[in-house]
């Protein structure tokens, strides 16, 4: 799959990068041929923008060798994690030792970004020179609980955000954000306590759809004033879109990214499966779904991250008796790629969008010149898969969190990962994870 088509040929790898590609002999070229894989459809390998680790304060949850595992499982070679975590990673010396905790422990390559929040803003230049490929900032307040988790990570008043955009515009680097307004998203739960709800349901109604497009519609602004490169994060509905598709229109530099559980999966979905689909923001109705993939289409959406959020068994099962007592989030780096090779057999994608979608647009716009596509010179990154029928099953994934990966299990997806190379090296094969979990690079804008 090359970035102007369907290419029925060979490619040819040395050291590590794409060095040749035909449709001819391929014992014509001086390079080294990968591997046999005429019966299987290659992709460039997926680059993950929304990944949680959990690593170190949760270990329970996940660590760096376990979710690069699961990586390479789903055909993602570059997975780009987010700093959330204890500690979250707000300086220069926290982003540092983060980074050092991953080296040697990832069978993929890893790129790291940093808190942007009000209370990183001294360091907000200074983590750009370190590595960071982009910041995060959360625009309402953490959970009561979770304050030390997202230390440096939010900022909720006007004046925090527009001096936060304005530094980060200084590194030409991204502002990243979870757009939800604080102000509504208290008024709302603080109605549904009120009421006493503690259902499924009583999730999705304290984070309605106005809350995420009053956030975006704030963003967009202040980011137009500033001049900032601004990423709205797993944006989950179709009118939130809109507001993109508007301000793209105007010329802004605006990117979005949704994830494959707002596709495939609607709010009322958390009657089944409960607190395994309790997700921020929610999942929403098929009307905003629809229009979310009018946007996924007509290229208002730029990236599908998998938001892979691994908690325990434990952590979810609270959820039973209460909504509100179970964290938000599910694993995903498994089940992007497979839930997603179903739409193109249904027409709703075609292979060039899907490698735009998963790679192309994320080395673009992250600064990851060496990867997402196949092409000559780039990094032989590569998801090879089956395009078989083939039903997910949690108990095989390689994540720690397999046990709360619900949401898709036993679903039927129309082709699988059989193989993924990262850097030329085949890390996994036929469901077992091969090589070395020494593998992984970091890579950055700075680096």
């Amino acid at each position: 799959m090359l970035p102007t088509g369907i290419l029925d040929g060979w490619i040819g790898v040395a050291n590590g990068k794409i060095a040749a590609l035909g449709s001819g002999d391929p014992l014509e070229s001086s390079s080294t041929l990968v591997d046999d894989l005429s019966d299987y459809v290659i992709l460039p390998g997926i680059i993950d923008t929304h990944v949680h680790i959990r690593y170190p304060g949760h270990p329970e949850r996940e660590d760096f060798i376990t979710g690069s595992a699961a990586a390479a499982a789903g055909g993602v070679t570059t997975i780009l994690e987010m700093p959330i975590s204890v500690p979250p990673t707000w300086n220069v010396d926290l982003f540092e030792k983060r980074i050092n905790m991953a080296r040697g422990r990832s069978y993929v390559d890893i790129g790291f970004y940093a808190a942007g929040g009000y209370q990183a803003i001294s360091h907000i230049e200074a983590l750009a020179e370190a590595g960071a490929v982009g910041y995060k900032i959360f625009l309402h307040r953490p959970q009561k609980g979770r304050e030390h988790e997202f230390e440096g990570l939010w900022a909720v008043e006007t004046g925090q955000i527009y001096q936060a955009f304005e530094t980060i515009a200084k590194t030409g680097l991204k502002a990243c954000v979870h757009a939800e307004d604080d102000e509504l998203l208290h008024y709302r739960q603080t109605q549904l306590e009120e009421q006493a709800r503690i259902d499924p349901m009583a999730h999705v109604d304290g984070h309605p759809v106005l809350a995420e497009t009053l956030s975006i519609q704030r963003a967009l602004m202040i980011a137009e004033r500033t001049g900032t490169r601004l990423s709205i994060c797993h944006l989950s509905s179709g009118s939130g879109a809109n507001l993109v598709r508007q301000a793209k229109a105007r010329g802004l530099s605006v990117t979005a990214e949704t994830c494959p559980h707002y596709l495939v999966r609607v709010d009322t979905d958390m009657l089944e499966y409960g607190a395994y689909a309790k997700i921020n923001p929610p999942l929403r109705s098929r009307n905003e779904q629809d229009r979310l993939w009018e946007a996924v289409t007509d290229g208002t959406i730029d990236f599908i991250g998998s938001d892979h959020a691994p908690y325990t068994l434990e952590e979810k099962e609270r959820g039973r008796n209460s909504i509100w007592d179970a964290p938000a989030g599910c694993p995903g780096l498994e089940t992007s790629l497979p839930l997603l090779l179903s739409f193109v057999i249904q027409g709703r994608l075609t292979w060039t969008a899907l490698a735009q979608l998963m790679a192309m647009r994320a080395s673009q716009e992250f600064g990851l010149r060496s990867k997402g596509s196949i092409e000559i010179g780039k990094d032989a990154d590569f998801a090879v898969v089956e395009m078989k029928p083939r039903t997910l099953s949690a108990d095989t994934m390689q994540t720690k969190s397999r046990q709360t990966a619900r949401l898709y299990d036993g679903q039927t997806v129309a082709g699988y990962v059989v193989k993924t190379y990262v850097r030329g090296a085949l890390v996994f094969e036929q469901g077992t994870i091969v090589g070395q979990a020494s593998h992984g690079q970091i890579v950055g804008m700075r680096r």
